[in-house]
């Protein structure tokens, strides 16, 4: 008897009717795209879109997980990058406000606080002069501020459990009159490192601004370019643990934007950080995260960067008030 060609179609056939099992994901890792088109029909929790189609966000309970055209967004959520169809996940971080941003410093003493950006799983507490400063820190986890007399001073970081090995142990000068953070973060060798940063410069300001800056705790060899919605660059080519100088910018909420480093040797940054519209311009690799800051007029402010993209930590930014 000949094949009949124009046989009916199921209008929903499953991977068990061509023999197929059900895929299973290695230890960690995410399932590969199991040829389902509906809401996880073989486990999946992260979906992965078929050769061009476009991933919606996960958990966004929309009925169009691959190739969708617009997408629907989640609470909260904001679009991956200006005229992006695709939603990222809110990361929308507030500042941090220290214990007393606007507390007099006796010229006696200096104000400290302690920023965990170690990937390190374990937690940690930190000391100075072995007086703890910061106990069972974690990865972004930031202490209030603590006062500590002029001169030098030993920062030691130990195992918050177990032996309570010593994990580093440096040296720091401390100002009177000054306030610091103190970044605890991964170095390329898998050890451990301590960046201090001050609160220096952008006192006088001008009417109705504040002062706007980044800093990169990441990974070694990591750098990035600072975006406004608008397209224009803030910052570029931010290096691991360097900090930028302040920037003026008018109080505001802003939207910020992080790439990866352009690889054109002369980009204009803005002098000044203004909330303008969105230029036609397109960004020179695509957006790794966005997030909103939101900036008052007398206030200094440092968004942090921490974690990478290959850990459970994932990849964080962290806005605070200096």
């Amino acid at each position: 008897m000949a094949e009949n060609n124009n046989a009916p179609v199921s209008a929903h056939l499953t991977a068990e009717d061509y023999g197929l099992t059900t895929p299973v994901a290695s230890e960690g890792g995410v399932p590969a795209y199991s040829g389902g088109g509906s809401d996880n029909d073989y486990g999946i929790t992260t979906p992965v879109a078929p050769e061009g189609g476009i991933p919606a966000y996960p958990g966004s309970g929309s009925n169009n997980d691959y190739g969708i055209t617009t997408p629907v967004a989640p609470e909260g959520g904001i679009p991956a990058y200006p005229g992006s169809t695709v939603w990222a996940p809110p990361v929308t971080v507030l500042p941090v406000f220290p214990s007393c941003p606007n507390c007099t410093i006796s010229s006696g003493n200096a104000q400290v606080r302690f920023l965990n950006a170690s990937s390190n799983t374990f937690p940690v507490n930190i000391s100075i002069d072995n007086t703890n400063y910061a106990i069972n820190s974690r990865f972004g986890t930031l202490s209030n501020f603590s006062q500590v007399s002029d001169g030098f001073h030993t920062v030691t970081v130990r195992r918050a459990s177990g032996l309570r090995t010593i994990l580093l142990q440096q040296t720091f000068p401390f100002s009177g009159g000054q306030r610091y953070t103190m970044v605890l973060v991964d170095t390329a060798a898998g050890g451990l490192n301590m960046i201090q940063v001050a609160a220096n410069g952008c006192n006088n300001m001008n009417y109705n601004t504040g002062c706007y800056r980044v800093a990169n705790m990441s990974y070694s060899g990591s750098s990035y370019d600072v975006m406004l919605y608008s397209h224009d660059t803030v910052f570029h080519n931010v290096g691991f643990q360097e900090v930028t100088a302040y920037k003026q910018a008018m109080a505001g909420s802003y939207q910020f934007y992080i790439t990866n480093a352009s690889t054109f040797s002369i980009i204009r940054e803005l002098p000044m950080i203004v909330i303008g519209t969105v230029s036609g311009n397109a960004f020179g690799s695509e957006p790794l995260v966005s997030y909103q800051a939101d900036i008052s007029a007398g206030s200094r402010y440092t968004s942090y960067l921490i974690g990478n993209t290959w850990v459970d930590t994932g990849f964080r930014v962290l806005t605070v008030e200096d």
